[in-house]
């Protein structure tokens, strides 16, 4: 009895383990251009953050990477950095 608790748990988890990794997750590369300031890169990577689907971001200088769903478009993201006052293109 107690094996079979131990055998679905396992499956249960393998399961959700196997959707989470079938759901995606992409990594996008981004050019920001008109930061100045100390604040401006905590504003642009809080700005990203703010998109559906936007797992993490990290801006440093003038590179953004942000850890996104598939589903995330990169014109998502580079309107969210427009709408944080700043200009930014999708690097490869």
């Amino acid at each position: 009895m107690q094996k079979q608790r131990v055998m679905a748990l396992v499956g249960a988890l393998a399961l959700t383990i196997g959707v989470t990794a079938w759901a995606g997750e992409r990594t996008v590369n981004l050019k920001v251009d008109g930061m100045s300031c100390a604040m401006c890169a905590p504003a642009a990577r809080k700005a990203l953050e703010k998109v559906k689907g936007v797992k993490s971001a990290k801006v440093e200088g003038d590179r953004a990477v942000v850890v996104a769903d598939d589903k995330v478009q990169d014109a998502d993201l580079v309107k969210a950095i427009e709408g944080a006052g700043f200009s930014a293109s999708v690097v490869n």
